[in-house]
């Protein structure tokens, strides 16, 4: 059985839920005027306290990315120095530490401790310098797509503290990362990391895994070259 249709006059003489609500609100404001302007204001000063926050927060947000962008400045210039000072490298990393500590929950606070770990790279103090890439590891950067700059650096201060085996498990974790920008030097690296451990046989392998991925890699030759000097002589080839 088809439903009733209900008339346009019908609908008319329904009441509107709009009006009828905002005539209940208007007799209780009249009925409890104290309470009703208790509830504004309450409003007001909420509506208030958000905005205090939002232009508080953007205040941070532009103060912190000033102050990054400063030390950044600086530690371009004393990074590409010949032998930078150790005063100079001590300044930036309170710089960094700074920024660091000011602003933890901001992108520019994460920024900093990232830089603070190149200070440190630069001082040679390779034991900190890990620990302030280690921290990254589960900040929003590398949430955002910045964990494969946050493992190369990991890898990299393993390199340096001739933990080998440790920055070969990190590097063949970023080669077998599709996306990873450091994918080609991430497999060059374990070849050459092998080569420092004296590990002919694995070398050749990497090298040779590099050139089937990376066939036409600029450093191709030399990689060839690499593979022929560190391959043992074929047993028919005269010494």
């Amino acid at each position: 059985m088809a439903e009733k249709k209900i008339s346009r006059k019908e609908l008319l003489k329904e009441p509107d839920e709009f009006l009828t609500y905002t005539g209940m609100t208007l007799k209780y404001i009249r009925e409890h005027p104290r309470q009703a302007t208790a509830a504004g204001i309450v409003v007001v000063l909420v509506i208030l306290c958000g905005l205090g926050f939002y232009y508080y927060q953007h205040a941070r947000e532009r103060k912190s990315h000033e102050l990054l962008q400063q030390a950044i400045k600086a530690y371009e210039a004393v990074s590409h120095a010949k032998q930078p000072l150790s005063d100079q490298l001590d300044q930036l990393l309170a710089s960094f530490d700074y920024i660091a500590a000011t602003y933890p929950s901001l992108l520019a606070g994460e920024e900093a401790v990232l830089y603070s770990g190149h200070v440190l790279f630069l001082k040679k103090d390779y034991p900190r310098a890990l620990e302030k890439y280690q921290q990254l590891q589960s900040s929003s950067m590398a949430r955002k797509g910045l964990a494969s700059l946050i493992m190369y650096h990991i890898g990299r201060t393993f390199l340096a503290m001739k933990e080998y085996d440790k920055a070969v498990l990190v590097f063949d974790q970023l080669a077998k990362d599709a996306d990873s920008p450091y994918r080609r030097e991430a497999y060059g690296t374990i070849a050459r990391i092998y080569e420092m451990m004296n590990k002919k046989k694995e070398a050749v392998q990497s090298y040779r895994q590099y050139l089937k991925i990376f066939p036409e890699a600029p450093d191709a030759a030399f990689v060839k070259s690499r593979i022929a000097e560190l391959s043992p002589p074929n047993p028919g080839e005269s010494s």
